[in-house]
Parts: structure tokens; sequence; C-alpha cells
């Protein structure tokens, strides 16, 4: 198991506009992208093939940092997002690619 901090989305991005914007939250596709974007730094010779699941339990607000916790499995990955100890997602991600470890 694994653990790496992921930056907070700034209050001023654009998508945060029209996600309500009197008490904005980072939607999920944004945090989706953001694990993604983690994987390809971490596995760079694997490519994220499908979004098997994604699960959104907890909003994640503007200014939060979040860790992704992930588990490697043969051609998949594990992850959950936490901030503060309490899980906001979780899912799975297939991997695949020449000389990777999936």
């Amino acid at each position: 198991m694994w653990c790496e901090l992921v930056s907070p989305v700034p209050a001023d991005h654009p998508c945060l506009a029209g996600h309500f914007p009197a008490d904005p939250i980072v939607p999920g596709t944004l945090i989706l992208e953001r694990v993604i974007d983690l994987m390809k730094r971490r596995f760079p010779q694997s490519e994220v093939r499908e979004v098997i699941s994604a699960k959104f339990m907890q909003p994640l607000r503007p200014g939060q940092t979040f860790e992704v916790w992930g588990e490697d499995k043969p051609g998949r990955v594990q992850f959950e997002c936490r901030v503060d100890g309490s899980t906001i997602a979780a899912g799975k991600l297939l991997l695949a690619g020449v000389g990777s470890r999936h």
C-alpha cells in the first residue's frame, strides 16, 4: 500500500463557478482526473485504460489537500481519496502497458 498527497483545487478554478456557487464543492470528475494524473506519474510505463469503479462519499472543498491511498493489484490499482482520515472517494482503475508491473 502507498500514499501520496494531491495538491488542493484552488478556489478560482473555472469548474467551481457553476458547481454550487454559494457552497462550492470540487466535482468528482476533477478528483478522478487528479487521481489519474497521479497514476500516470507513478506508473509511467502504464496507462489508465478504464475506470472500473468510482464512488464519491463526501464533498471535497476548494483548498483542501487530499491523500490518495493505493494498492497495486495485477493490472489495476485500487484507490481511496482521504481528507483528515475520512474517505471522500474510492475506486478501481484498469492499467495496461508494456514493461509495467501491471
